[in-house]
């Protein structure tokens, strides 16, 4: 079976490769490095295509049985031209490869619709849906991002076209039934490292009781709010510590949160670490106390996976696909999202009841275990694509 993946991928993984060694650091695309190698292990021939205007060259190697495609595109915003030069290359890149099956990743740029658009068996994983993401944000979000209307556009077309869908979650599936009826989704949870799983927590219960974020620091994630709620923690527990983990845009930083930091009175009780390495963030689930995601929407966040896999409590709020993911009050605890003060009583909960963390950790671990672990879940991928390439009449 030969599958070519189209989607992100850190060019920066490869400094030694002339053509990509000046890459700017990227998303790791977890879901994506983390896969491969055991698709491959499967039997499968994987290509991996992607685009980029910050490469040197087009650059075309196999490494660890997984060939790579590394494809240069003009340095010019990819959204204004309709992402045009993207999808002739890839489509000419896929006629080239001649796969049985093309999967395509997210919905919002050329990958996914480069996929479902191409004339080879295809399948389509959604990942954020941006169409939801901007209902949370409200309408003054496109006025801030005008992009973000050709980014709506192509969720919608992608989804349209789509033949097969893999989702993580039902909240997913019904976003795309809403534009395409006629679509077969499949209910796929994305797979994690059995890192995560590993990672021994600290034993020291006289530290400070660490509070912490991982993920991107955007106004959709919701950190303002979390701000405003540690003020209200640190009244009940006043030893604790806020860490926010995650890329940020400086204005947002430094115009906005910031500001609210200084405003509750709380600056030397958080610490922003901007984007971390992996090991930066498992040293940082090694000592947490409990893992806080105050999203406005999302749709299968992956932190929640990774914090439960390390044995951490997790709160979060109770939008998007969060309430597939999360049973309230067995494997963690969920909360309106938008509000500070039930976003602090949950948090005091956690770190004020002992027993209450334990069988939070205890459960949520098992359920990560059961639904997210790759060893389950590569081969329920993999029988995805043999059931795609039965109906095309297509090699299996």
């Amino acid at each position: 079976m030969r599958v070519a993946w189209v989607c992100e991928y850190p060019a920066s993984s490869f400094p030694e490769r002339p053509s990509l060694r000046n890459a700017p650091s990227s998303h790791s695309v977890p879901w994506i490095v983390v896969q491969a190698p055991l698709v491959v292990a499967a039997g499968v021939e994987l290509h991996i295509i992607t685009v980029s205007k910050h490469i040197a060259a087009d650059d075309e190697f196999e490494r660890d049985g997984i060939h790579f495609h590394f494809l240069k595109i003009p340095g010019v915003p990819r959204a204004a031209l309709a992402y045009q030069w993207d999808r002739r290359r890839i489509n000419a890149c896929l006629t080239r490869i001649a796969p049985d099956l093309v999967q395509g990743f997210g919905t919002e740029s050329s990958f996914g619709y480069s996929a479902v658009s191409s004339r080879f068996p295809s399948v389509l994983m959604i990942q954020g849906i941006v169409a939801r993401i901007t209902e949370a944000r409200g309408k003054s979000a496109l006025w801030r991002q005008p992009q973000l209307c050709i980014a709506l556009l192509f969720e919608r077309l992608t989804v349209k076209r789509a033949r097969h869908v893999i989702c993580e979650t039902r909240f997913a599936a019904d976003f795309v039934h809403l534009y395409n009826p006629r679509a077969i989704t499949h209910i796929l949870r994305t797979p994690i490292q059995d890192r995560w799983f590993e990672i021994a927590r600290s034993a020291d219960t006289t530290a400070a009781p660490e509070v912490v974020f991982v993920g991107w620091v955007v106004p959709a994630k919701g950190v303002d709010v979390l701000i405003a709620a540690f003020a209200d923690v640190l009244k009940t527990c006043p030893r604790a510590v806020l860490h926010i983990v995650g890329s940020y845009e400086p204005a947002y930083l430094q115009d906005v949160l910031m500001p609210a930091v200084a405003r509750v009175g709380v600056t030397d009780r958080v610490h922003f670490h901007g984007g971390q390495s992996v090991s930066f963030i498992a040293d940082r689930l090694a000592r947490a106390a409990v893992v806080v995601l105050p999203t406005r929407m999302d749709t299968a966040p992956n932190v929640l996976a990774e914090a439960r896999a390390a044995g951490v409590p997790v709160v979060a709020s109770a939008v998007g696909g969060i309430p597939e993911l999360i049973e309230d009050d067995v494997d963690g605890l969920m909360v309106e999202a938008g509000t500070s003060a039930p976003l602090a009583a949950a948090v005091v909960r956690v770190l004020t009841d002992a027993p209450l963390a334990a069988r939070l950790s205890a459960h949520g671990r098992e359920r990560v275990r059961r639904e997210h672990r790759l060893s389950e879940q590569v081969p329920k991928l993999l029988e995805i694509y043999r059931g795609i390439l039965a109906e095309s009449g297509a090699r299996a």
